[in-house]
């Protein structure tokens, strides 16, 4: 696996444009910032640093990171602002486990109860990835649109397993681990293998292979599940050399 970038900076993610809003062009400075490590986890995003950095004022500023938190991005602590997400290596086992049971199951039921117009969909959104596919290096606009339809997949097959509630949860789970889904196009090699892991999963849906698709599914989570731990448990190994670094610097 690859190391862990010292943060990108976000020039080479972002290319704000004159004509955009101001809120936008912070939006897409701080996410950036954000995805790339550049920012720490559970670091504050203090609104007057941040204002003076992306060169916006505090109006389209606090845009901007409402826009984050409505991503996943951003968490907002009464009276303190906002924070950058920090996770639990715990926490995210747990949830990429419960994730794995519940997902395999919706998986399997889709392939039995999946319409004529849910194929259409899957089908569409595989031919709008393929658009993003044959870009060997997209921004950050394009890698955001392609994550967010990589996403819209397993949203469409935990719908059409035909429960209610198990898709409910699903997209809670989802909305959850949001932010980890960026670990393999930012962090890792990893988008072509992510890439080819959603055209299979589509393919055994709309072919109605349960097996396939369950064991194409299970795999995919537990892929998922190994980067994000080692991502998240680097950061925190990271963090704790800092902190030490700082208490013995005083």
């Amino acid at each position: 696996m690859a190391g862990i970038p010292k943060g990108v900076p976000s020039s080479t993610l972002a290319s704000p444009q004159a004509d955009k809003p101001l809120s936008q062009i912070a939006y897409e400075s701080l996410r950036s910032m954000i995805l790339s490590g550049e920012v720490r986890p559970g670091e504050h995003l203090s609104e007057r640093e941040l204002a003076r950095r992306i060169q916006v004022s505090r109006t389209p500023l606090r845009e901007a990171l409402g826009l984050l938190e409505r991503d996943g991005l951003a968490v907002s602590k009464p009276g303190m602002g906002y924070y950058a997400p920090e996770f639990d290596p715990k926490v995210v086992a747990e949830l990429y486990e419960f994730r794995e049971l519940l997902e395999v199951h919706a998986v399997r039921a889709a392939v039995r109860r999946i319409g004529e117009a849910g194929i259409r969909e899957l089908r569409e959104i595989m031919r709008q990835l393929a658009v993003y596919e044959r870009d060997p290096k997209p921004g950050m606009e394009a890698l955001h649109e392609e994550v967010a339809l990589g996403l819209r997949i397993h949203e469409v097959i935990a719908r059409e397993n035909g429960n209610s509630f198990i898709h409910e949860t699903l997209l809670q789970i989802y909305n959850r681990l949001r932010l980890l889904t960026w670990i393999d196009v930012l962090w890792f090699d990893k988008r072509p293998l992510t890439q080819k892991e959603h055209r299979d999963l589509v393919e055994a849906v709309t072919a109605r292979d349960e097996k396939r698709a369950a064991r194409i599914a299970g795999r995919h989570v537990k892929r998922s599940r190994e980067d994000s731990l080692w991502v998240i448990t680097a950061q925190h190994r990271e963090a704790k050399h800092d902190t030490e670094r700082s208490r013995k610097g005083r």
